[in-house]
Protein backbone atom coordinates (compact mmCIF):
# COMPACT_ATOMS: atom_id res chain seq x y z
CA UNK A 1 0.00 0.00 0.00
CA UNK A 2 1.20 3.32 -1.45
CA UNK A 3 0.13 7.07 -1.04
CA UNK A 4 1.09 10.58 -0.75
CA UNK A 5 0.17 13.56 2.17
CA UNK A 6 1.17 16.82 0.59
CA UNK A 7 0.26 20.51 2.58
CA UNK A 8 1.44 23.93 2.82
CA UNK A 9 2.70 25.39 5.91
CA UNK A 10 2.96 29.19 6.55
CA UNK A 11 6.03 29.43 7.75
CA UNK A 12 9.75 29.50 6.11
CA UNK A 13 11.37 26.48 5.52
CA UNK A 14 14.31 26.83 8.01
CA UNK A 15 12.03 27.75 10.76
CA UNK A 16 10.11 24.66 9.73
CA UNK A 17 13.37 22.22 9.55
CA UNK A 18 14.18 23.33 12.89
CA UNK A 19 10.96 22.62 14.60
CA UNK A 20 10.47 19.15 13.10
CA UNK A 21 14.41 18.15 13.66
CA UNK A 22 14.07 19.18 17.24
CA UNK A 23 13.38 15.89 19.43
CA UNK A 24 11.50 18.06 22.39
CA UNK A 25 9.11 19.08 19.97
CA UNK A 26 8.01 15.25 19.25
CA UNK A 27 5.98 15.48 22.33
CA UNK A 28 3.81 18.77 21.39
CA UNK A 29 2.63 17.83 18.12
CA UNK A 30 2.44 13.71 17.83
CA UNK A 31 -0.96 12.72 18.42
CA UNK A 32 -0.84 10.01 21.36
CA UNK A 33 2.67 10.16 21.50
CA UNK A 34 3.98 9.09 25.33
CA UNK A 35 7.48 8.83 25.22
CA UNK A 36 10.39 8.62 22.62
CA UNK A 37 14.14 7.17 23.26
CA UNK A 38 16.72 6.95 20.85
CA UNK A 39 18.18 3.47 21.20
CA UNK A 40 21.20 3.81 18.64
CA UNK A 41 23.22 6.58 17.20
CA UNK A 42 21.66 10.08 17.54
CA UNK A 43 18.62 11.48 16.98
CA UNK A 44 17.71 10.83 13.72
CA UNK A 45 21.18 10.73 11.54
CA UNK A 46 21.21 8.06 9.53
CA UNK A 47 21.47 4.41 10.72
CA UNK A 48 19.97 5.87 14.15
CA UNK A 49 17.38 3.55 16.04
CA UNK A 50 14.86 4.98 18.30
CA UNK A 51 11.24 3.66 19.85
CA UNK A 52 8.61 5.62 20.10
CA UNK A 53 6.02 4.85 22.51
CA UNK A 54 1.99 5.59 21.62
CA UNK A 55 -1.37 5.69 23.38
CA UNK A 56 -3.97 5.88 20.88
CA UNK A 57 -7.94 4.76 21.43
CA UNK A 58 -6.74 3.10 24.90
CA UNK A 59 -4.23 1.47 23.43
CA UNK A 60 -0.62 1.36 24.12
CA UNK A 61 1.73 0.23 21.27
CA UNK A 62 5.88 1.23 20.37
CA UNK A 63 7.18 1.78 16.84
CA UNK A 64 11.02 1.55 16.00
CA UNK A 65 12.00 4.20 14.17
CA UNK A 66 15.06 3.39 11.93
CA UNK A 67 16.91 5.81 9.79
CA UNK A 68 17.70 5.21 6.07
CA UNK A 69 18.80 9.07 5.28
CA UNK A 70 18.46 12.45 6.72
CA UNK A 71 19.97 15.13 4.34
CA UNK A 72 17.87 17.94 6.35
CA UNK A 73 15.16 18.70 3.45
CA UNK A 74 14.63 14.77 3.42
CA UNK A 75 14.18 12.52 5.98
CA UNK A 76 13.41 8.56 5.14
CA UNK A 77 12.74 5.98 8.02
CA UNK A 78 11.52 2.69 8.54
CA UNK A 79 9.07 2.18 11.00
CA UNK A 80 8.60 -1.36 12.51
CA UNK A 81 5.62 -2.29 14.17
CA UNK A 82 3.49 -5.63 15.02
CA UNK A 83 2.64 -6.77 11.67
CA UNK A 84 3.66 -3.15 9.63
CA UNK A 85 6.86 -2.10 8.48
CA UNK A 86 6.60 0.96 6.81
CA UNK A 87 8.93 3.19 4.93
CA UNK A 88 8.31 6.80 5.36
CA UNK A 89 9.63 9.87 3.09
CA UNK A 90 9.37 13.20 4.32
CA UNK A 91 10.42 16.15 2.10
CA UNK A 92 9.82 19.34 2.43
CA UNK A 93 11.20 22.53 0.07
CA UNK A 94 10.59 26.23 -0.23
CA UNK A 95 7.75 27.53 -2.09
CA UNK A 96 8.20 31.47 -1.04
CA UNK A 97 10.26 33.11 1.74
CA UNK A 98 7.08 32.84 3.65
CA UNK A 99 5.64 28.83 2.71
CA UNK A 100 7.21 25.40 2.97
CA UNK A 101 5.99 22.48 0.75
CA UNK A 102 5.66 19.35 3.39
CA UNK A 103 5.13 15.77 1.74
CA UNK A 104 5.24 12.60 3.15
CA UNK A 105 5.38 9.63 0.97
CA UNK A 106 4.00 6.03 2.79
CA UNK A 107 4.97 2.37 1.24
CA UNK A 108 3.29 -0.23 3.79
CA UNK A 109 4.16 -3.65 3.99
CA UNK A 110 1.73 -5.54 6.30
CA UNK A 111 1.79 -9.02 7.34
CA UNK A 112 -0.13 -11.59 9.09
CA UNK A 113 -3.40 -9.66 10.97
CA UNK A 114 -2.66 -6.25 9.97
CA UNK A 115 -2.77 -7.68 6.17
CA UNK A 116 -6.23 -8.44 6.75
CA UNK A 117 -6.83 -4.77 8.72
CA UNK A 118 -4.90 -3.12 5.36
CA UNK A 119 -7.61 -4.48 2.86
CA UNK A 120 -10.72 -3.92 5.03
CA UNK A 121 -9.69 -0.69 6.09
CA UNK A 122 -7.00 0.76 4.03
CA UNK A 123 -8.47 4.50 4.47
CA UNK A 124 -7.49 4.35 8.00
CA UNK A 125 -3.34 4.26 7.27
CA UNK A 126 -3.92 7.28 5.06
CA UNK A 127 -6.22 8.87 7.51
CA UNK A 128 -3.56 8.45 10.88
CA UNK A 129 -0.77 9.70 8.79
CA UNK A 130 -2.82 12.50 7.49
CA UNK A 131 -3.45 13.44 11.02
CA UNK A 132 0.12 13.54 12.05
CA UNK A 133 0.72 15.99 8.91
CA UNK A 134 -1.79 18.57 9.97
CA UNK A 135 -0.83 17.94 13.72
CA UNK A 136 2.68 19.59 12.43
CA UNK A 137 1.39 21.69 10.23
CA UNK A 138 -0.53 23.29 13.35
CA UNK A 139 2.48 23.00 15.41
CA UNK A 140 4.28 24.98 12.92
CA UNK A 141 2.09 27.47 11.89
CA UNK A 142 0.72 28.60 15.71
CA UNK A 143 4.09 28.28 17.75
Amino acid sequence: MKYTIETRIKKPLEEVLEQFHEPSNYMKWMPGIISHQVTYGNNREAGSKSIFKFKVNGRDFEIEERVLKNEVHEVVAEFVSNGTINTQTTQFSKIDANNTNYIVNESFKLHGFMKVIGFLMPGSFKKQTKEFVEAFKNFAENR
